[in-house]
């Protein structure tokens, strides 16, 4: 395992290096977000209305987030200011929205709080948080059925939320 502090250099630096893209982490905040599906050699999942891919994080609980701080600047919400929209292949029904310790909303889809990852924000369509593990749990792309996309396996599994809030960015 490594030291907290190299992971916490780790996110930090990832941190920095998105806050150079020029802005180029995608936001829907301040407007309405819309929801469509896409397709790769990972299968279907979940994508905003410009392609950029969203994740959820496995240690979210009951549709609340706990990826805040150094986390949510590696991992931004997907925020709006109104009724999220779905488009083709999302299930209307299955969005939501929950309100983030900041006060912004999140959108959710089958209960899950949703995610961009800073690594993807430059181009629609990169898919690089797949699997990933940070901040203490694995994150995902999601399937139009509202479960993990997870490479080379047939199927997905449902999320289960067993993690716990744990503070300070969600380091554990």
């Amino acid at each position: 395992m490594r030291p907290l502090y190299a992971v916490v250099m780790g996110a930090i630096c990832l941190a920095l290096f998105a806050a150079g893209c020029g802005g180029a982490v995608p936001s829907s905040n301040g407007g309405p977000a819309t929801l469509k599906t896409t397709s790769s050699t990972l299968g279907h999942f979940l994508v905003d209305g410009q392609g950029h891919s969203l994740y959820l994080f496995e240690k979210d609980e009951g549709a609340e987030s706990y990826c805040t701080s150094a986390c949510a600047a590696v991992w931004p919400a997907f925020e709006t200011s109104s009724k999220p929209r779905a488009a083709s292949g999302v299930d209307g029904a299955a969005l939501g929205t929950i309100k983030r310790d900041d006060g912004e909303l999140q959108v959710t889809y089958h209960g899950h709080p949703l995610y961009y990852y800073a690594a993807d924000a430059s181009t629609p369509g990169k898919s690089k948080g797949e699997a990933l593990a940070q901040f203490g749990a694995e994150w995902y792309l999601v399937n139009p059925q509202g479960k993990t996309v997870e490479e080379k396996k047939s199927e997905s599994k449902p999320h289960s939320g067993s993690g716990s809030k744990s503070g300070g960015g969600g380091y554990g």
